[in-house]
Parts: structure tokens; C-alpha cells; sequence
């Protein structure tokens, strides 16, 4: 698969999961002290849904990441899921990709983003959205998970895309 022509279009879960535990997106809401537009923005795709809140719904819904984004229709967690982190800017971008011996530029071209853009994801200093976390997911064939060391199973669940 080319790095540059790479496009991923998933349906998140979250309102499956809701529904399944019977609340409003305003218990929702108010669980995670967001207001219920915002959640609902988040539910019906409408806003990305930044990585500390992903990391806080997979643990409310005790599902993964991956479940929420759509990535798959295993709803279990990954075998060995972690505590979640104190810094939600922790992940594994640099390393997966230079086992993959890529380049900072090639990984951006992909996201369709300036290498420093990307640069700064790998950092920390900025905070990757969902949808580019699923294209890294997708392209390196990992969970999100383990991209943001929430899991050491490398290997994602059953994907819906191939």
C-alpha cells in the first residue's frame, strides 16, 4: 500500500456504547464535565475527539480505543491494557516508525501534514487527533492502544479494514 494515497473513513461506536450502558450523552456529558453539544459533536463525528478524552471514554466503556474508533468489532480490551497514563502526550509514534525505517517526511506525506507538523506529534508537544491515530493504526498495523502504551499487544484486534 502506498504511504500517499492513504485514506481511512470509519463510523466511531461511541453511541453504540452508550446506548448498550443505557445513559444520555448528558450523564455522559457531565461525567466528563464537557458540555452534552460537545459530546454529541464527538458522538455523531462532527469534532475529533482528542487523545485524553479517548483514553477516558476506553476506560469508562472498559473497551479499547480501537472499539470506540471503529477499527474493529471486538469490544474487549487488549489482553494486557495498562493503567492510563499521567501524560496523554506519551505514545509510541517515533519508535514504530523507525523499526519501519521511515523517515519523519515519509510518515507526514502520509498524514498529509509538514514533517514538523508531524514532528511535533512525536514529541508531545502537540496532540494527535483520532482520525490520524487510526491512519497510523491502520498503515503500521497496530492498535491505537499500543501506539499510546496503553497496551504492549502489538498485534490490533480483528479490523474491519484490511
Amino acid at each position: 500500500m502506498s504511504i500517499y494515497n492513504f485514506n481511512v473513513m470509519i463510523m466511531n461506536n461511541l453511541k453504540k456504547l452508550r446506548k448498550e450502558k443505557n445513559i444520555s450523552q448528558k450523564e455522559i456529558a457531565n461525567d466528563f464535565k464537557i458540555s452534552q453539544n460537545g459530546y454529541s459533536q464527538y458522538e455523531n463525528e462532527i469534532r475529533s475527539i482528542p487523545v485524553f478524552l479517548l483514553i477516558k471514554l476506553a476506560a469508562y466503556f472498559n473497551t479499547s480505543i480501537d472499539y470506540i474508533l471503529g477499527l474493529t468489532t471486538e469490544v474487549e480490551k487488549y489482553p494486557d491494557s495498562k493503567i492510563i497514563p499521567t501524560s496523554y502526550t506519551v505514545n509510541r509514534l517515533k519508535e514504530i516508525r523507525e523499526d519501519r525505517d521511515l523517515n519523519q517526511q515519509s510518515v507526514a506525506q502520509l498524514l498529509k501534514m509538514s514533517r514538523s507538523g508531524y514532528s511535533a506529534y512525536e514529541t508531545g508537544s502537540n496532540i494527535i487527533p483520532d482520525y490520524k491515530l487510526t491512519k497510523l493504526a491502520i498503515y503500521y498495523n497496530v492498535s491505537i492502544d499500543y501506539l499510546l502504551y496503553l497496551t504492549d499487544e502489538r498485534k490490533p484486534h480483528k479490523r474491519l479494514l484490511s
